[in-house]
């Protein structure tokens, strides 16, 4: 009695930790574009910092095509040494491996003391079937690096619709920058 009420214990925590890791999956993951940029993850808000050069940031992982949504950018920029930050999504021809992007389309631009909710329609190309989303940022001339702290971003996927009601719209999103 005593070994299957410890059994049934086992069972029920191992599906406990089962769902949990199901459950994390489904969140979109994002790995930082360079090696020289900082990156921090808490409770869905990606704080970061990117060197001089090209545009650096962070980018997810590539997802399926959803019908009828759009991604909710909240992006927070506080380092002068930010010339700006935006949103790029990138359609792709396949949704596996490593495949070359077919299309991209990029947010508006926010500057650096500004903090904006952007919305950015999942409107793909002919042949698209899945998309990344990149949250990128570029340095102002002759700045080296950002502080690690530079840039606060927040990405959720939302329902098309929902990008027509602005502000008030944004108070629904979960808390973040």
């Amino acid at each position: 009695m005593r070994r299957s009420g410890l059994l049934a214990l086992v069972l029920v925590l191992l599906g406990v930790v089962a769902q949990a890791a199901a459950a994390d999956d489904d969140r979109t993951h994002f790995r930082r574009t360079t090696p020289r940029a900082s990156l921090e993850e808490e409770a869905g808000t990606f704080t970061l910092g990117v060197p001089s050069g090209r545009a650096w940031g962070i980018e997810s992982e590539l997802r399926p095509l959803p019908a009828e949504r759009a991604l909710a950018v909240r992006l927070v920029v506080a380092d002068d040494e930010v010339r700006e930050a935006f949103a790029r999504v990138a359609y792709y021809a396949s949704a596996t491996g490593r495949p070359r992007q077919i299309a991209i389309v990029d947010s508006e631009a926010v500057a650096a003391g500004e903090g904006r909710l952007l919305f950015v329609a999942l409107d793909p190309p002919p042949g698209a079937v899945a998309y990344r989303i990149r949250v990128l940022a570029r340095l102002r001339a002759g700045s080296e690096r950002s502080q690690d702290a530079a840039i606060q971003a927040r990405v959720s996927l939302v329902d098309r619709a929902a990008t027509h009601f602005g502000s008030l719209f944004s108070r629904l999103l979960p808390d973040g920058p």
